[in-house]
């Protein structure tokens, strides 16, 4: 954390000092998402730009980041798998597993739309067939095959650049549900027909609950992550006008580089930039909350989830909030403590809603976690269930930033 505090006040210093040190100095402008103040008279029907200088200071820290997690990696991999103490050894486990997600997704989020929804939906899959998986268990058949065809449609669709296509996904996927339901005897019948090594089976007829929690997979693991890609989607930048800001002279003329400079690819954008520091924010409320409320825990907050506090509520809150105003400042959002720190509030709070829906519908499957693919952390929904219901409200945020600016 030391050393992360330090690699923050490094990025912070050049957005602290003057402007007049570094208004002679200016690099041009890059295509982006936040206007600057001296690009507030811009033509019209010319793109909003983002000042070099605040693209270069908002990926410092990022590159920091990545790179301190790759260091915490040596002794979390030798702790974890060297001879000793089993508990010991499940912390270093905790730890690394935890390191290794970072590296892995902050890597992920800057691959470009091909391979950020490519990953999105194997995620989204894994976590929303172990939710089917918990309803199953209580004796319930959602239609979960549908449920997995259709939030993936949404994903698609939310990085099409069609509006149409975007809003018709969810409810055209609520439609096919709800007549599958209605007729799903009828379609395994016809199933044994048409292939005669598919056994049709004996399934009950619908009840509230199939269609109750097969609409709640598709709502909470198809619709509203699917705000993650259309955040994304803001503000793409071409790399010719981007490497100049983040990449010293004398390696632009790497081959790679030269390539990719010439490409028109998209692995950064400004929605990017601001969905790395929104799921940071998430990531530093959980440990806040964690251990402000084991240290200084005495309230409960809610029946759902026994070991919350709201001590622990409020050191989230503090922590996404000061995270997300740090980032405003190296965004170069206007009044950044202002609307970072409003920002930072909500990525706390919806947060933990997510992981308070996601605690109730393990207390009623009656499992301890969804499942057991991340070692040490449970479930790959253990893991995600902050993020669930952030997207949404992120996207309209960023959004309406962008319409007063």
């Amino acid at each position: 954390m030391f050393s992360l505090a330090a690699a923050w006040t490094f990025a912070l210093l050049p957005a602290l000092q003057p402007h007049a040190a570094h208004a002679a100095a200016r690099p041009q402008p890059c295509r982006g998402c936040w206007p600057q103040p001296s690009e507030k008279k811009q033509r019209a029907g010319e793109p909003r730009m983002l000042a070099a200088e605040v693209l270069a200071r908002s990926v410092r820290p990022i590159v920091g980041t990545i790179s301190l997690c790759l260091a915490a990696l040596v002794p979390c991999t030798v702790g974890a798998f060297a001879p000793g103490e089993v508990r010991r050894r499940g912390l270093w486990r905790r730890g690394f597993t935890g390191f290794s997600f970072a590296v892995f997704v902050s890597s992920w989020i800057f691959s470009g739309t091909v391979g950020f929804l490519s990953v999105f939906m194997m995620f989204a899959v894994v976590a929303q067939n172990e939710y089917y998986d918990m309803v199953r268990r209580n004796g319930i058949n959602p239609t979960w095959k549908l449920g997995l065809l259709g939030s993936c449609a949404m994903y698609v669709a939310a990085a099409c650049p069609s509006v149409a296509m975007r809003e018709a996904a969810f409810p055209l996927t609520g439609c096919a549900t709800i007549i599958y339901l209605l007729l799903r005897p009828g379609f395994e019948r016809c199933y044994g027909r048409l292939f005669p090594w598919y056994t049709p089976r004996d399934t009950p007829p619908t009840t509230y609950d199939d269609v109750g929690t097969t609409f709640m997979g598709v709502f909470l693991f198809g619709y509203m992550p699917s705000f993650w890609v259309r955040l994304r989607g803001i503000g793409p930048m071409a790399p010719a006008a981007l490497l100049p800001a983040i990449v010293p002279p004398r390696l632009r003329g790497c081959a790679p580089l030269v390539a990719l400079e010439r490409s028109r690819s998209d692995l950064l954008t400004a929605g990017a930039l601001v969905q790395w520091w929104t799921m940071l924010a998430i990531v530093f409320a959980d440990v806040a909350a964690y251990f402000v409320g084991k240290r200084f825990g005495r309230t409960p907050l809610i029946s759902v989830s026994p070991g919350k506090t709201w001590e622990g509520l409020w050191g989230g809150v503090v922590a996404a909030t000061a995270t997300m105003a740090a980032a405003a400042v190296l965004l170069g959002w206007p009044y950044p403590l202002a609307t970072g720190g409003l920002y930072g509030i909500g990525c706390a709070l919806m947060g933990l809603a997510g992981d308070l829906t996601v605690s109730l519908l393990k207390r009623s499957a009656r499992v301890k976690d969804t499942g057991s693919i991340m070692p040490g952390h449970g479930g790959l929904l253990d893991r995600l269930d902050s993020y669930l219901l952030v997207a949404a409200p992120a996207f309209f945020y960023v959004s309406a930033l962008r319409m007063l600016l």
